[in-house]
């Protein structure tokens, strides 16, 4: 326990101290490299997984997914405005690199049917044709929960303002509610919750969890509210909103790392991956990360105005 909490706030305070890099030099490039860094590895490992199980996939495609995607994100794309999000960009504007037309920036929510389109006509030139459903159906499986998602979080850092401080929401939520599970699981956890998925997993921590998550949206939204000088008052009207926000993130980030207890069961294996000691790999460090972006942008887009 002792080294997983170790290396888990020193993972922590890392990813934090890198965001306050991109914020003091007004940049996201840091955050890029390690969205485009953490998708390649996980690209990795779950090739690895797949292929313990002999299901067919086209690493080399995905990984070539992962840099189109993340780059249309970061040079190309328009941040999110649907929903709440507009008031949220307060006075600023994003900063562009270069020109292209308005409507090139708006297709980050349609990267999915693209995906689709394209996997499928590559699955169309593999001279295995008994495998072309399950191939189509992986590829565009591990793009929906591994690769959007991080862009996903890229594009909400990329909000002017705000961006950074709804990414510290994020942060602050899904692993709040981790070391909370983690450690009132191990101390009161009796009734396994999902003991198929995950063995060590109890209703008891995932309550508890909960329960963190809440605190660490709350406490999140109150700092960066008041860093920016109410910038987020102009939708969370309440400090308190944060914890309600917070507790639904917790759900999603449970829900990331059953998914990925799922993958790695089906694979018969403990760990993703052997990166980080006492973790794993980089899917068993992001795993209750992955799910959290995608319900940001949902529950913004029907917040209501």
């Amino acid at each position: 326990m002792g080294k997983r909490f170790l290396f888990g706030f020193s993972m922590f305070f890392a990813l934090v101290g890198l965001l306050a890099l991109d914020h003091y030099a007004n940049v996201t490039w840091g955050f890029f490299a390690l969205c485009l860094l953490m998708s390649w590895g996980g690209v990795y490992e779950m090739g690895r997984m797949f292929r313990a199980r002999g299901l067919p996939l086209d690493t080399g495609l995905l990984y070539i997914t992962v840099a189109v995607v993340m780059c249309y994100v970061q040079l190309v794309a328009e941040p999110p405005r649907i929903g709440a999000f507009a008031p949220l960009w307060g006075d600023d504007a994003p900063n562009h690199l270069f020109w292209v037309p308005v409507s090139f920036r708006q297709l980050t929510l349609v990267l999915p049917l693209a995906a689709a389109v394209i996997y499928s006509l590559v699955g169309l030139t593999r001279s295995d044709v008994s495998n072309l459903s399950p191939r189509i159906n992986n590829n565009l499986g591990l793009f929906l929960y591994l690769i959007l998602p991080i862009a996903v979080i890229l594009w909400i850092r990329r909000v002017p303002t705000t961006g950074e401080w709804l990414v510290y929401f994020l942060l602050a939520a899904s692993r709040l509610g981790d070391v909370g599970a983690y450690l009132m699981g191990s101390m009161l956890g009796r009734h396994k919750l999902i003991p198929y998925l995950s063995k060590g997993k109890t209703i008891e921590g995932a309550l508890f969890g909960l329960l963190f998550s809440a605190a660490g949206g709350a406490l999140a939204f109150y700092w960066g509210d008041w860093v920016t000088g109410g910038a987020l008052k102009r939708v969370f009207v309440e400090w308190w909103y944060g914890g309600i926000l917070g507790a639904f993130v917790g759900i999603a980030a449970q829900a990331g790392d059953l998914v990925e207890s799922g993958f790695k069961r089906a694979a018969g294996i403990k760990d993703s991956g052997h990166l980080v000691p006492s973790f794993g790999g980089v899917m068993d460090i992001m795993d209750n990360f992955m799910l959290t972006g995608p319900l940001l942008i949902l529950v913004l887009a029907l917040w209501p105005s």
